[in-house]
């Protein structure tokens, strides 16, 4: 049990160390994070279409020989 104390009060120094972000730092680094996602989400949608597009069109081409 003292080793389960000690280690939470150790955690708890811890947590006291940290530097924690500012409320604007992490509104900035969020709105990053989401515009991020969704451009990767519509690059990756755009590369699924493309390839569905190529794909059909081979596989269309070998239907009709």
């Amino acid at each position: 049990m003292d080793k389960l104390k000690d280690f939470l009060l150790g955690v708890r120094d811890e947590l006291k160390r940290v530097v924690w972000p500012s409320r604007d730092t992490v509104i900035k680094a969020t709105i990053s994070v989401i515009i991020f996602s969704l451009v990767i989400g519509v690059y990756l949608w755009i590369l699924d279409l493309s390839f569905t597009k190529i794909i059909s069109f081979i596989l269309s081409l070998r239907g009709s020989l």
